[in-house]
């Protein structure tokens, strides 16, 4: 009986484990409607149509950064370079969604998130420099 439970929690533990170890949590079109409907992206106030195309958008952002990791077998050094022109031209069509108050809410979280990172490039689809949660 002893035996059991500790085979039991040590199946627990390295199950636990290996969750936490992985990769992204989900499809690309589950993290990016995740994301579109997190908190950080609440002050923008997004219409139904701008969510629409955001998340083909962030679709797009997710499943290249998934190909890149695979690609690189998890050496996120590597990654950035090579992620860092996708994420600029998603967070350029994202940018381009946005109306005159979404793009002050906009350039409010870039300015904080260089703020924390002066590398930062990105506020809505991720890439260099992670953002700042709102």
């Amino acid at each position: 009986m002893k035996k059991l439970i500790i085979m039991m929690a040590l199946v627990a533990g390295v199950a636990t484990l290996s969750k936490a170890q992985g990769g992204p949590q989900g499809t690309p079109e589950e993290r990016a409607k995740t994301t579109i409907e997190g908190q950080r992206m609440a002050a923008y106030n997004f219409t139904a149509d701008q969510k629409a195309k955001l998340t083909v958008i962030l679709t797009r952002q997710n499943k290249s950064q998934d190909s890149l990791r695979t690609a690189s077998n998890g050496d996120f050094q590597s990654m950035g370079p090579k992620l860092a022109p996708i994420s600029a031209a998603n967070e350029a069509a994202a940018v381009a969604l946005l109306t005159a108050d979404q793009k002050k809410t906009y350039d409010a979280a870039l300015a904080a998130a260089k703020e924390a990172n002066p590398n930062a490039t990105t506020v809505l689809v991720g890439g260099r420099g992670r953002r700042p949660q709102q």
